[in-house]
């Protein structure tokens, strides 16, 4: 028997299809209209504006990602797809961990002593919904299954 969307714990349902969606589309809008600000959050760089295009193309990806978690994983009644797209989200989040690793240093990546308040809510937002994301696929909180008998 597999498992549907009505075995996903509300905590899944809530994180991946109502607040990470808003999150993507807000750093859309911050990639566009506010790049320096983005920016910011990551790191203390300069914005220099004949970059934006890598920023346009960022915020289309985060749009991608809005779409894919606000639409898709509401459309799709099969848990495997969901841990599919789980999957290719957390597979994100390390690389974007991995890029904020190599522009702060080892030193200062794992010292949570240094972090600016920028890089306290980005790690939040990074290391709370990716700890979600590895539970959902671990299944954590799921209903027990019931195991049929062979007869």
């Amino acid at each position: 028997m597999s498992s549907t969307v009505a075995d996903i714990p509300f905590i899944y349902h809530f994180l991946l299809t109502w607040f990470e969606p808003f999150a993507a589309l807000n750093g859309a809008f911050l990639c566009v209209f506010w790049p320096s600000m983005f920016l910011y959050t990551f790191t203390t760089v300069k914005y220099r504006p004949d970059h934006q295009i890598m920023f346009d193309q960022l915020a289309a990806t985060y749009i991608f990602f809005a779409f894919i978690e606000a639409v898709v994983l509401r459309i799709t009644n099969e848990l495997k797809v969901w841990k599919a797209i789980v999957f290719g989200i957390l597979l994100c989040d390390v690389v974007h961990l991995y890029g904020a690793w190599g522009i702060m240093g080892t030193e200062s990546f794992l010292n949570p002593s240094t972090w600016r308040p920028e890089e306290w809510i980005n790690f939040s937002l990074l290391y709370g919904p990716g700890l979600l994301r590895i539970c959902l696929l671990l299944e954590v909180g799921f209903p027990k299954r019931k195991v049929a008998k062979k007869a």
